[in-house]
């Protein structure tokens, strides 16, 4: 079968069957008209399905906002788009596929056999939802969660929950990350000689690789952890400890996200695409145009990643703006006659962000978490002393392996989107030599050297620039670290902490609502999130 129709089979109600012991699964509530029962993998693949990014959440959020506040990039005019839309995006996917999840777990609850049969099938759930989980609440702080996701009961009780604070949500989900990576077993039967319940050939992330599961989870609760670890070491620490004991984690080539290859040739929405064309004004900004190159001339750049990140204006020059800069640029370069005609970047002014980057759907992924990440999670864990004895030499070895891992991952990207609209390999610049790379390695602006606390600025840095298509993650790190790089301090970005609640929840959920506004001083975007300092 079509693996991207099982993504979306949920919808339809398609009652799909386990790989093995798939017995006494209840029914769902009854709906004249739908569907009466369902089973849990395609429950899962409707969980999956919500991964992909919304269109309102990239375009008023990471690009007016995220993009601007980290100046991973930079905007050169007024887009219009409200935060408020991209917040509603993000809350309503979330509760939609946390109703989801909590069904899975109900069928978990009541599975009748030996429940350590249900092994695997708990672990990804709980990766699923602390992934999903822990992604809305670094962007909100504290959310409904504990009583939320419940109105399939039809219990008037579930249909307004309360707020859970961020640090509980938090406890619970890593110890559930924690259980998934001591559970999840590749092994066929339970000690008992009962076989494991499998989601089979219908799991369509890891097509069932229980190996890349375990990976996953681990590399989330070394990310989280991280997270945490300056507001409360006594939670993190530990979690660290474990994360970085040997455990197997995401490695090389091993990148989670939704890859449309892996999903047989399923074409993204233009979502990415259409965020930027609508959108028009990102732009490169000159604080991570500085983190590339050494000025503004081909032969300065010292980065390959700056020609698969950004392109020439119009005029063919490397053009940055400067954040808070008051210089308009009122054209579209994302526009969609580029398709046809690939030089007409509508007269920009300002260099944009590569056009072939944000207009591919065939190939480029939706990523959740990189090898270079975890490269650098552990930079920063030898270089503090997190986790681990501090070792500063691991911490280079793992710095330096992080941005390979990142020039090596937009290289590969760029060299194998082939397709009609999309043609990036034909145009795109030949992968860096080991001459290259040492030059790299050796700019002053990236070599491991100086002192202890300058090589945690570089660490920074470079997991900075190897999130420039993950911009919440960017927006993470400034929050968590302060020490990101930066150009000036722009006054319009300094206090936007979190995103505020969507109105509707003021008028769905009033009294709970109003219950939180008033603990956390008003839903504002200075409020801090619980593990910002």
């Amino acid at each position: 079968m079509n693996k991207t129709k099982k993504i979306f089979l949920y919808i339809a109600g398609v009652s799909m069957t386990l790989g093995a012991c798939t017995k006494d699964f209840q029914d769902i509530n009854t709906t004249p008209g739908l569907p009466t029962a369902t089973t849990i993998p395609p429950m899962v693949n409707g969980v999956i399905s919500t991964l992909f990014l919304k269109g309102q959440e990239q375009a008023a959020i990471h690009n007016e906002y995220y993009y601007p506040i980290t100046q991973l990039a930079t905007i050169s005019g007024n887009s219009g788009y409200l935060v408020q839309n991209g917040a509603s995006d993000i809350w309503n996917d979330y509760y939609s596929a946390l109703q989801n999840l909590n069904q899975i777990q109900d069928k978990i609850n009541a599975y009748a056999g030996d429940k350590a049969e249900m092994d695997n099938i708990q672990g990804i759930a709980y990766i699923l939802r602390a992934y999903k989980t822990l992604r809305i609440s670094d962007q909100f702080g504290d959310i409904p969660y504990s009583k939320a996701g419940l109105a399939y009961t039809n219990q008037s009780t579930d249909f307004r929950p309360a707020y859970d604070s961020q640090e509980s949500i938090y406890k619970t989900t890593l110890d559930q990350l924690k259980w998934a990576s001591q559970h999840l077993t590749t092994t066929a039967n339970t000690p008992g000689g009962k076989p494991y319940v499998t989601l089979g050939s219908s799991e369509t992330l890891f097509n069932n690789s229980i190996t890349m599961w375990q990976k996953f989870g681990n590399s989330l609760l070394l990310r989280y952890a991280m997270q945490i670890v300056e507001k409360d070491p006594a939670t993190a620490t530990p979690y660290l400890q474990y994360a970085l004991s040997g455990v197997p984690l995401i490695g090389e080539h091993e990148d989670a996200g939704m890859w449309p290859q892996k999903l047989n040739n399923y074409v993204l929405n233009d979502s990415r695409f259409w965020s930027f064309t609508s959108h028009k004004f990102v732009r490169m900004s000159t604080t991570c145009w500085n983190m590339l190159a050494d000025g503004t001339a081909d032969a300065q750049i010292f980065d390959p990643r700056a020609k698969l990140f950004f392109e020439t204006n119009q005029a063919g020059k490397w053009a940055p703006l400067a954040p808070g800069s008051t210089a308009s640029d009122n054209t579209n370069p994302y526009n969609g006659n580029r398709d046809a005609d690939f030089s007409n970047k509508d007269n920009c002014v300002f260099s944009p962000v590569n056009y072939l980057l944000v207009r591919d759907i065939y190939y480029q992924p939706e990523l959740f978490m990189t090898a270079a990440e975890v490269h650098f999670l552990k930079a920063e864990a030898y270089a503090r002393g997190l986790g681990v004895n501090k070792d500063m030499v691991s911490a280079g070895n793992e710095y330096f392996s992080g941005i390979t891992s990142s020039v090596n991952f937009w290289d590969s990207i760029a060299h194998t989107t082939n397709v009609t609209n999309d043609n990036w390999s034909a145009v795109a610049p030949p992968s860096p030599t080991a001459v290259q790379m040492a030059a790299l390695f050796a700019n002053p602006k990236v070599a491991f050297t100086g002192t202890d606390d300058q090589k945690l600025n570089k660490i920074y840095a470079q997991e900075w620039l190897s999130f420039f298509r993950q911009p919440w993650l960017a927006y993470n790190l400034w929050r968590r670290t302060g020490r990101t790089p930066r150009d000036g301090n722009p006054a319009t970005y300094v206090n936007f902490n979190r995103l505020q609640y969507p109105q509707q929840e003021s008028v769905n959920n009033t009294a709970n609502y109003n219950d939180q506004a008033n603990r956390m001083g008003g839903n504002s975007t200075t409020v801090k999130v619980w593990w910002m300092k």
